[in-house]
């Protein structure tokens, strides 16, 4: 099920798979946007859109923070409407059903500054149109650039979900895959990890997927290991020569992945290690010579192996029931 969240600050902060821009049906915008508009380099919206219409484009020059920018025309002269907002976040859902690359949505309180609408009836509005048409893993996340208005708006969602038996539904897990390009046979067995990750539940992410022709490789890499929960590290021997050599992509993804192991507790389980290939020694680079793995030899069968990767990516662990102490004579 699609979830929708508050967030204080700022959209830019990122990063996100597509940000939202407020505009107006003639194509203005606030001076915060125009800020923005002219730091990255992004073109201005175009005039005569309807109220309630999004355009989306590729986010160029702006990986870093979005994939993809959206305009959202969220006002006509000086004021808005909820079927308006409405119908911006059903749009905003269908492209996350749509493209398998926009499962991340930040946007603003559209239409609650020159629109004139209440922040509460904005949120209403945008999260029942999100929720109707988006994919079932999307999330959408509106930020609140005050505070005050952030802590207001947290507490009147507080009470209203603290309705009996109430539940918060349960995120598919995020989980970027990487691996070596070693061969044909690989890259179809990678992706087939990443199918049957997905029909499990999982949020797989894979470069065969949702890379975009144009887009910045090593920004790609950046932004998947920062929105990733979980990082599948698929490793043989040709990524193990490319790691440690820093050879191409997964040379530069090393020295992402070493940077962000660097910043996590000793005890964090976010990288998941697949040695693919009869010699573990032989198949792990020096950075991960210490990680209790998953041996996974190509000629053994892929299901039980399967069955311990999605147990460790969903936190399933099986752990004996402690007995009583046995009387001793």
């Amino acid at each position: 099920m699609p979830i929708v969240q508050l967030k204080l600050g700022d959209m830019f902060d990122g990063p996100s798979d597509l940000i939202v821009l407020p505009c107006s049906t003639s194509g203005t915008i606030t001076n915060f946007v125009r800020e923005r508009l002219m730091h990255h380099n992004i073109p201005y919206p175009k005039c005569g859109m309807n109220l309630g219409d999004i355009s989306i484009r590729p986010f160029e020059g702006g990986e870093n923070i979005a994939q993809y920018v959206a305009y959202a025309a969220s006002v006509h002269g000086d004021s808005s409407s909820t079927a308006a907002i409405q119908r911006i976040g059903e749009q905003l859902g269908s492209a996350t059903a749509s493209q398998s690359t926009i499962r991340l949505v930040s946007a603003p309180l559209l239409g609650a500054g020159a629109g004139q609408l209440r922040s509460k009836a904005v949120i209403e509005s945008l999260s029942s149109g999100f929720k109707s048409t988006a994919h079932r893993d999307a999330r959408l996340v509106i930020h609140v650039l005050h505070k005050s208005v952030f802590e207001k708006l947290s507490l009147i969602q507080d009470r209203e979900h603290q309705e009996p038996g109430s539940t918060i539904p349960e995120k598919a897990p995020r989980v970027f895959i990487s691996y070596c390009h070693t061969s044909e046979e690989h890259e179809e067995w990678v992706t087939a990890l990443g199918t049957f990750l997905r029909e499990s539940g999982i949020e797989a992410r894979l470069d065969l997927w949702h890379l975009r022709r144009g887009m910045d490789l090593p920004q790609f890499m950046t932004n998947e290991l920062s929105m990733a929960e979980r990082v599948v590290l698929v490793s043989d021997e040709k990524y193990a020569e490319k790691a440690d050599g820093r050879v191409g992509g997964v040379g530069w993804e090393t020295m992402l992945v070493q940077g962000d192991m660097a910043n996590l507790p000793p005890d964090s389980t976010k990288y998941v290690v697949i040695v693919r290939g009869d010699n573990v020694d032989a198949g792990l680079p020096r950075f991960l010579k210490t990680k209790f793995v998953i041996h996974w030899p190509k000629k053994t069968s892929d299901e039980r192996n399967r069955q311990t990767l999605l147990r460790e990516l969903y936190n399933v662990v099986k752990i004996p029931a402690l007995g009583k102490k046995p009387v001793f004579v």
